[in-house]
């Protein structure tokens, strides 16, 4: 991401023992669940230490003379005996594992889904949308489906190692002492090799995240992609960033896949020096040769955690790396609101800017000394160049920005005295790009008052002269709209806007530049609905076609981020060169 992290933040990212206990910590309502994996993993632990120590009892009983057969059946019966139930424990864990796998990521993605949700709206503009997909998409599964396994694993090797080392210091001290004279070599090794792999593991993950942000914006413009002819380029992007996902990855799981063979390998050093110091050992008579063969097959059992943990170490290492790139977007900070009061129903809605100066970077004011009134059931129009400082006005209104300095003022109310949720009830904002969501007619239209009546739905959209269209459509209101409206032309998805505005009943309404993507029959018509609509509402309004603002109470031209004039059309085409520019009058 783009954002610049603080020292904490960087530390908490960058430490996977910290990531890896805080994967844990989701496990917090799944208790049950956990504690259902214990009971099947001490038994599996139980048949793995009995089925050694058998035949070790095994082999010492044969040494003796007559040899006990009958005891020998049994020691070997019941060593079989154990090791197959706990094989089958083992086994049996295998679903409640998957469900808790399942479930984790299930978690995980609704988590990280809350976060992004209340991010400020800045955000979104530093960050490639595809990044938020990739993190919620692919990281969380990877994350969620190693948490399951990781429990599994840490728990199962846990067990399996204490049991093993203690059962064993218990049968033989010295030999035990021999048999983890390798620890501290699999404890190095591990961990130089762990932290390798996982600096390749986060950086392809982050391949992946780029690559998923260059699809997201090239399928999302695929129109403009292919009327400036610029497939091939667009081909030539993608296959580079794929190409860089493809060698991190293989770099990867080519660090990854090295941690068993060279598990193996220390753990082949180890059964030789358990087979000398036992040998030894049975020679000087001071163990017998069933307790080395006992301690052989503990050796190899000792490595056995670590192997089965070396053999989904890429596994776990991509899930670290994954969960780091989720929390890292969990713990930005949300959008901040210290408003508690509440617009006064009975308000009229009038609106006004004082002295106010905002800048995206403060030092680079878009609107210095910005002060602007609109009366209650007024409509103000506000004009000006690219970059005036329009839409921000907006934004300011709408407090997905604060301003700098001054203020802005709702009934005399200072909005950021006003909770944002209840702010932006009174408000409903008309766009030029008008997003449709998946549902149907009647569902988009109730976007903002999901509690309408089928009754009030229609009415929104007889009053937005909508309802024509709507009905000529295959199910009516509840036609399916399609992906983003794509089956609906850009004036009925405007329409639709206008309804769904209706329906909301705002104080205030925001039009910006609700008209400029349409043809001139589709504008009268889009014209005539949003009359019908601002009757009695205060609005302001965002244009660049100024026919579309002629019958404005007033016109405030904006000129680099401050009031250039301010008027009627006639007064300011008589009076205001800055507007006479933007009519194209000399």
């Amino acid at each position: 991401m783009s954002r610049r992290f603080g020292r904490d933040d960087e530390r908490r990212a960058r430490d996977p023992r910290a990531t890896f206990l805080r994967l844990l910590g989701l496990l917090a309502d799944r208790r049950r669940e956990v504690a259902l994996l214990l009971p099947p993993l001490l038994l599996a632990t139980a048949g793995a230490l009995a089925w050694p120590r058998a035949v070790g009892l095994s082999i010492d009983l044969m040494g003796e003379r007559p040899v006990p057969m009958r005891a020998v059946a049994l020691a070997l019966l019941a060593g079989l005996a154990l090791r197959a139930l706990g094989l089958w424990a083992q086994a049996a864990n295998g679903r409640a594992t998957t469900r808790l796998s399942v479930g984790s990521a299930r978690s995980l993605r609704a988590m990280l889904f809350s976060r992004v949700l209340p991010l400020p709206v800045a955000e979104f503009d530093r960050t490639r949308h595809g990044e938020f997909m990739s993190r919620l998409a692919n990281d969380t599964a990877m994350a969620g489906d190693a948490l399951g396994q990781g429990v599994l694993q840490f728990f199962s090797s846990c067990f399996s190692l204490a049991g093993t080392l203690g059962y064993m210091v218990w049968i033989c001290p010295p030999l035990a002492l021999v048999a983890c004279a390798t620890l501290p070599l699999t404890f190095l090794a591990g961990r130089r090799l762990a932290a390798f792999s996982r600096r390749l593991y986060r950086a392809r993950q982050k391949a992946v995240g780029e690559l998923n942000a260059q699809v997201e914006e090239t399928v999302s413009g695929l129109r403009t992609v292919q009327a400036f002819g610029r497939e091939a380029a667009a081909c030539e992007a993608f296959d580079a960033l794929s190409g860089r996902v493809r060698a991190l990855a293989f770099r990867a799981e080519a660090a990854g896949g090295a941690m068993g063979p060279l598990m193996n390998a220390i753990g082949n050093l180890s059964f030789l020096l358990v087979a000398a110091a036992g040998g030894a050992m049975a020679i000087r008579g001071a163990a017998t040769v069933g307790t080395v063969v006992s301690f052989l097959l503990y050796a190899r059992q000792v490595g056995r955690p670590v192997n089965e943990l070396a053999a989904q170490f890429g596994q776990i290492q991509s899930a670290i790396a994954g969960a780091e790139r989720v929390f890292e977007t969990a713990d930005l900070p949300p959008e901040t609101d210290e408003g508690r009061g509440e617009p006064s129903p009975d308000a009229p809605g009038a609106v006004r800017f004082e002295d106010v100066r905002f800048g995206y970077d403060p030092a680079v004011p878009v609107l210095d000394g910005f002060t602007l009134d609109v009366p209650a059931g007024a409509k103000v129009a506000l004009v000006g160049e690219t970059g005036s400082g329009k839409t921000t006005v907006i934004g300011l209104l709408a407090r997905f920005h604060d301003p700098q300095a001054g203020r802005v003022l709702l009934d005399g109310a200072d909005v950021r005295s006003l909770s944002k949720a209840a702010l932006r009830r009174s408000l409903a904002i008309v766009l030029q790009d008008v997003h449709l969501f998946a549902g149907t007619v009647a569902e988009n239209i109730a976007f903002g008052r999901p509690d309408a009546t089928r009754g009030e739905i229609e009415a929104a959209a007889r009053l937005a002269d909508a309802d024509g269209f709507v009905r000529r459509l295959p199910r009516g209101y509840d036609t399916p709209v399609g992906l983003a409206g794509a089956a609906l032309s850009q004036g009925q998805r405007q329409l639709l806007s206008i309804a769904r505005a209706a329906l909301a009943a705002p104080k205030v309404l925001v039009l910006d530049e609700a008209t400029s993507s349409v043809d001139a029959r589709t504008e009268r018509r889009i014209q005539a609905a949003m009359r019908r609509l601002l009757r009695g509402r205060t609005s302001l309004v965002v244009a660049h076609r100024l026919s579309t603002v002629r019958d404005a109470d007033k016109i405030v031209v904006l000129d680099r981020g401050r009031i250039a004039g301010e008027g009627t059309h006639e007064e300011l085409l008589r009076g205001n060169a800055a507007y006479r520019r933007l009519c194209g009058v000399a």
